[in-house]
């Protein structure tokens, strides 16, 4: 019996393990707690990127109204209430992040072409511009580069949106990532691991309010 080369089996695992990757962990993450209908729903935001770029739909159910969970969505950023994920990791990547704990008045209000600050120290790539806002509904974020492209009339190369639906006395929180770095392992990974437990930090906070 012929012995099997280290390196040969080195890259036979590693075939195997991007195979599992694409076939399991992926579509899981992608398509994280939303339902079949919601992933394949269209969203106001949509319509600011192609249609046939990489996305993902995530969803967690809440048990408050679609009100008291805005109060949390509408006040994010790194120099308001945070994102609600850990924050020890945002910190690591260079952002100033100190997630709020309670509702802050000052920080209720965001209108088309507002900043959102992911990371200052990064400049204009640490920067998001309101694209669309309507409060208890929805929240739409793209970069400034595509924010100037959608003002052109151009399409914008991605974006990051929350948008709300009332289920009975609950609310279901979705957000959506279109286009920009979704579909590279190196930025999917890590940004599922932050924005599900963005998600999950939102309800908490807003379940513990109510």
């Amino acid at each position: 019996m012929t012995r099997q080369r280290p390196w040969l089996a080195a890259i036979l695992a590693l075939v195997g393990l991007v195979a599992a990757y694409r076939r399991h962990v992926k579509p899981w993450m992608y398509a994280w707690g939303a339902t079949a209908d919601e992933v394949a729903a269209t969203y106001p935001g949509d319509e600011l990127v192609d249609p046939g770029l990489a996305r993902t739909t995530r969803a967690v159910a809440i048990s408050a109204p679609v009100g008291a969970v805005w109060q949390w969505l509408v006040q994010i950023g790194e120099d308001r209430g945070g994102f609600y994920s850990y924050s020890v990791l945002e910190r690591a990547a260079g952002a100033d992040i100190h997630n709020a704990s309670e509702i802050h008045p000052e920080w209720q209000e965001l209108e088309v072409g507002d900043v959102v600050s992911l990371a200052r120290r990064y400049g204009d790539y640490g920067r998001q511009v309101v694209a669309a806002v309507e409060p208890n509904s929805h929240l739409v974020l793209v970069s400034k580069a595509d924010y100037e492209r959608v003002l052109s009339g151009e399409k914008a190369t991605g974006s990051w949106s929350f948008h709300l639906r009332t289920e009975g006395a609950s609310t279901r929180l979705i957000a959506r990532g279109s286009g920009g770095a979704v579909g590279r392992a190196a930025f999917d990974i890590p940004h599922f691991i932050m924005e599900s437990k963005m998600l999950r930090g939102i309800r908490s906070r807003a379940e513990h309010v109510v």
